[in-house]
């Protein structure tokens, strides 16, 4: 019985990883296509959040929003939570978007979730970003109980965004 849960547990984690890095490539996606739609800037927004009381905050959560003229930035769509089962990886090593990105956000008092550790980057209406060309980007989803940075787990994802094109590409071992 112990090692039907324990392979229930590992294919449950394998799959919350999956989908976690499928769900933000889609986000990513739809802000690149609104920002062209729309002929306007869509901003990125990546949280940390607390998962629980007194826990560690870590990167779990994302949201799109429109950057208005008139200084506004309404939400584009619902937040994207990611599965309790994984985080984003905060290492530069591994989410370079997260770790050497330190854009801050277009202040929205109506944001509660926006603090020194958000981090952002922004869809222009070409579909290119406003990430520096020269360097790789991209996010490292991973399951949220292994988090030593020297012995990175063997069940990861990577999200991919191409600063020129604005295009995001999953890399999955």
């Amino acid at each position: 019985m112990a090692l039907a849960m324990e392979g229930y547990s590992a294919m449950a984690q394998a799959y919350a990883v999956t989908t976690g890095a499928g769900m933000i490539s889609d986000a990513l996606t739809e802000g690149r296509s609104d920002a062209v739609a729309q002929n306007t800037t869509v901003e990125v927004r990546i949280y940390d959040l607390p998962p629980q009381p007194g826990a560690t905050p870590v990167y779990a959560a994302l949201q799109l929003h429109w950057l208005k003229a008139d200084g506004t930035t309404p939400p584009v769509a619902n937040a994207v939570l990611l599965s309790p089962w994984v985080v984003i990886d905060a290492t530069t090593t591994h989410s370079p978007l997260i770790a050497s990105n330190p854009q801050t956000a277009t202040p929205d008092a109506s944001d509660r979730r926006l603090n020194s550790q958000t981090r952002v980057f922004h869809f222009l209406a070409d579909g290119s970003t406003d990430l520096n060309p020269a360097t790789n980007w991209f996010l490292t989803v991973r399951p949220a109980n292994q988090s030593d940075p020297n012995n990175f787990p063997s069940d990861w994802a990577c999200v991919a965004v191409d600063a020129a094109t604005g295009r995001p590409q999953i890399y999955r071992p």
